[in-house]
């Protein structure tokens, strides 16, 4: 445990030093120079000092009430709203105390510096019992019997009692103080005891963790050692109107202050300075998440180059491929069989080609419009049948919608065989040759058809037969990497109609 040193640092000595000798040095002067110091006060002047000083009191006993009570739904702090019942008490016990004593006009009853002594007496006894208790009470834990309304009535009930006891049954309490004698044993003997409590809270409070911060403890413990000299003055002087009167009530408002402040660092300071906390971890997060996010922008911003560069790179590498495949082909422009072939996979390396190319000139890396693509596609496999491709009628319908590279592509390939296929078998004749393309996304499927007004499949077509019209790669494509159902029919023209699903795969970038 740690335990806190008052002279641990030198601005503490100093504090505490000054305390002392603010209370010992008077108190000095008095004894050792009473034919200087010590004097009475006329009854009036005194009972003006005496209000001033008990009002500033009850000022400071009702502000710690009213910061620790209303700031508790926010703060919490149940050690603070401990105090603030306690000094709501002791507040209204003081005002009793000052329309009590000698010299002012009758309190109910008359006035008298007996009567006047036992509200201080009271007062002061539960001012030393409500500390030595709070600092037993944690400020942030939560108190089931803590019922608010309820402990504001139970300390009404208190000063309830304590108004009942003096006024109208002070015989019940022995005299604190009789006129022209001066102070009771029982009245010293009292003092003696809030001085030992108050020496106990000053110990209590010095090795305690519970409280906010080492300047609420420096508040507490100065207003202890005043109070405790507060009390000791009560003890010794013979007359209320005397010079002891004046130093102890001095010394009371000097530590209520103190008090107000300790408990304005833990009513008021503590939720505030953990706002300014938490804002500032909160600013320096939103600086840092800032930072970062500039870093993830510029890294985003690199990959995104760095893909469209593949992109551009995988196109040009294809192009070079199929160009090698063209060149290759030259040495045999009478076969007929290496021509179709090359054609054929020409015309698919164009179509793998073509999807990075509209991912390359795309914002998003990760998809292309379906529409766009295939618009290309048509327009790529006309190029290639001149004749046939202008003079067939190729009508295209597509809804708006994306696809992702894993899908375009071998959708691509499967448009450009069909489309080829027809160009290249379908139509004896291009006179009203006609050929609808239809593609359309609906949720998380994706429905795709295809038919020509041509020849249509032979009759002996089988379309279990993967050897036939170069279907085999249609049907491998489709269903085995596509995951999708297909139906064919050649009886009147050709036809092809293919759904597949369009969350087979994840984007990538």
């Amino acid at each position: 445990m740690r335990i806190h040193n008052p002279f641990s640092d030198w601005k503490l000595i100093q504090f505490y030093a000054t305390i002392l000798v603010f209370c010992i040095v008077p108190m000095a002067c008095v004894l050792l120079f009473p034919d200087i110091f010590f004097k009475e006060y006329p009854i009036e002047s005194f009972v003006v000092f005496h209000n001033i000083t008990e009002i500033f009191s009850i000022i400071v006993s009702f502000s710690i009430f009213g910061l620790g009570y209303y700031s508790y739904s926010q703060s919490r702090n149940t050690q603070t709203y401990f105090l603030s019942i306690g000094f709501l008490v002791i507040g209204l016990i003081d005002f009793m105390h000052t329309l009590g004593y000698k010299g002012m006009p009758d309190f109910v009853t008359p006035n008298s510096g007996n009567k006047s002594t036992q509200f201080w007496i009271i007062a002061r006894f539960i001012t030393a019992l409500v500390f030595i208790i709070a600092i037993f009470v944690k400020p942030n834990k939560r108190y089931s019997a803590i019922r608010e309304n309820l402990y504001i009535v139970f300390a009404f009930v208190i000063v309830a009692f304590v108004y009942q006891l003096v006024i109208f049954n002070s015989h019940l309490i022995p005299d604190t103080y009789i006129h022209g004698v001066g102070l009771t044993q029982f009245k010293k003997n009292a003092e003696l005891v809030i001085m030992f409590m108050l020496v106990l809270a000053i110990v209590l409070y010095s090795f305690s963790k519970s409280l906010h911060s080492d300047k609420q403890r420096q508040y507490y413990l100065g207003a202890f050692i005043i109070c405790f000299f507060s009390e000791l003055v009560f003890a010794v002087y013979t007359s209320v109107f005397d010079v002891f009167n004046v130093l102890g009530h001095i010394f009371k408002v000097v530590a209520f202050q103190m008090i107000y402040k300790a408990v304005f660092v833990s009513a008021i300071n503590e939720p505030y300075e953990k706002l300014i906390h938490s804002n500032a971890l909160l600013s320096k997060e939103i600086q840092e998440n800032e930072e970062y996010a500039k870093v993830i922008q510029k890294s985003l911003k690199e990959k995104e180059n760095l893909i469209g560069e593949i992109f551009h790179r995988t196109k040009n590498s294809m192009e070079l491929v199929r160009s090698l495949l063209m060149i290759q082909s030259s040495d045999f422009p009478n076969d007929k069989n290496i021509q179709n072939i090359v054609e054929d996979t020409s015309l698919k390396i164009r179509t793998m080609s073509l999807v990075h190319d509209h991912l390359y000139r795309n914002k998003d890396l990760s998809e292309i419009q379906v529409s766009d693509y295939l618009l290309s596609l048509t327009e790529l496999v006309k190029s290639m049948f001149p004749k046939l491709g202008n003079g067939v009628d190729i009508k295209l319908e597509s809804n708006q919608g994306v696809l992702l590279l894993d899908t375009a592509i071998p959708l691509g390939l499967i448009f450009t065989e069909l489309l080829s296929n027809s160009l290249k078998y379908a139509f004896t004749d291009v006179t009203n040759a006609k050929i609808f393309i239809k593609f359309q996304i609906d949720g998380d499927r994706s429905h795709f058809e295809y038919k020509d007004n041509g020849i249509g499949l032979p009759v002996t077509f089988d379309t279990n037969d993967q050897k036939k019209l170069g279907l085999s790669l249609l049907k491998i494509i489709a269903e085995k990497q596509m995951g999708g159902n297909l139906r064919i029919d050649g009886t009147q023209g050709f036809s092809f109609q293919f759904d597949f699903p369009n969350n087979l795969y994840k984007r990538r970038v």
